[in-house]
């Protein structure tokens, strides 16, 4: 059994003593309160018999008296029954609102722990890659066309961590608000067109097409909107079998200006599409390439943008991740 996985389950036992823990104390704490509400409930009872009891031995018949016990009675019935009400809302909200934010927390921990290992891997390999390739260039006489894939794919590893680092950078940048956007007019199917044919550059046993329509005009910021389609692009080809098509389509319906990749891969089970977006994320898909921020970071990108991002299923197969924006005004 590997470290990883006596790691994992060390945090399942730990989130589940965690749980009971907090279930016992919950438990504790409305027994008591049940047990404090019946006490009071009972002693009004007893002191209201008491001096009904007190009366009736002095052989004085006092209705004014009597009424005004009977008045305490119910005055303090319906301050318990009040205050037991407010104090076990109160208690049952804390409850959940502390459960919620453990669990959140609880979960984030994870999520980081796992990141931090897909990142370590993800780190690991181009510069591992990049090491054996340098290697063997110096150990070895090599021809120009094995010299030259080498190199290839070299710069193919480079470009890999470059872009891991620059999707962290950013993703740190949009979280704290350290990031400026800047707002530019430019023809998006162009644009497009450009990181499908890097795609394709980078890719080129891979079937990459494109339907694009000219002229139309977007307003944003390139460098986003570009990592947000090459994030896009790499989860189809990532996701996706060699020989399945991956289509990027750039058009305008209902005045908005829609962005679609298409793909012909596994597909998103049910229980994940709520989760897709959510930073660290990777679901059923772990045994993949990827620190689970790619999604995150676009959807990030969307919204700084105030535009939309969706999925849902390709028919018969595979996922639609559909960008929309609005039009700009002339």
């Amino acid at each position: 059994m590997s470290y990883p996985i006596l790691k994992n389950k060390f945090k399942v036992k730990s989130l589940r003593n965690i749980y009971i823990f907090y279930w016992f104390l919950l438990a504790y704490i409305l027994a008591a309160f049940t047990f404090w509400f019946v006490t009071l409930n009972k002693q009004n009872t007893q002191l209201y018999f008491y001096e009904t009891r007190t009366i009736d031995a002095t052989g004085v018949q006092n209705v004014k008296i009597e009424k005004r016990i009977e008045r305490e009675k119910e005055r303090k019935t319906i301050q318990y029954y009040s205050e037991g009400i407010t104090f076990l809302l109160l208690i049952l909200a804390g409850a959940i609102l502390i459960f919620r934010l453990v669990r959140k927390q609880l979960t984030q921990s994870l999520q980081q722990q796992n990141f931090m290992m897909a990142l370590t891997h993800e780190l690991k390999t181009p510069i591992a890659v990049t090491k054996l390739n340098l290697e063997t260039m110096q150990m070895r006489r090599l021809n120009s066309v094995q010299l030259n894939k080498l190199i290839q794919n070299t710069i193919e590893e480079a470009d890999r961590l470059n872009a891991l680092c620059n999707n962290m950078l950013l993703v740190n940048q949009i979280d704290f608000g350290g990031y400026k956007l800047t707002n530019e007019k430019f023809d998006f199917a162009t644009f497009a067109n450009d990181c499908a044919e890097d795609l394709m550059s980078r890719f080129p046993e891979r079937k990459i097409e494109a339907d694009l329509k000219d002229g139309i005009i977007i307003t944003g910021d390139k460098l986003l909107l570009q990592l947000a389609i090459n994030n896009l692009l790499d989860n189809a080809i990532k996701y996706s079998g060699k020989d399945d098509v991956v289509l990027i389509k750039v058009f305008q319906n209902n005045r908005k200006i829609i962005l679609q990749v298409i793909d012909e891969g596994r597909g998103i089970t049910i229980q994940e599409k709520g989760r897709i977006f959510e930073k660290y994320f990777r679901g059923a898909q772990m045994q993949t390439k990827g620190t689970g921020l790619g999604l995150y970071l676009t959807k990030e990108i969307v919204k700084q943008h105030h535009g939309e991002i969706s999925m849902r299923n390709n028919i018969p197969r595979g996922c639609i991740f559909e960008m929309r924006f609005k039009i700009p005004k002339n």
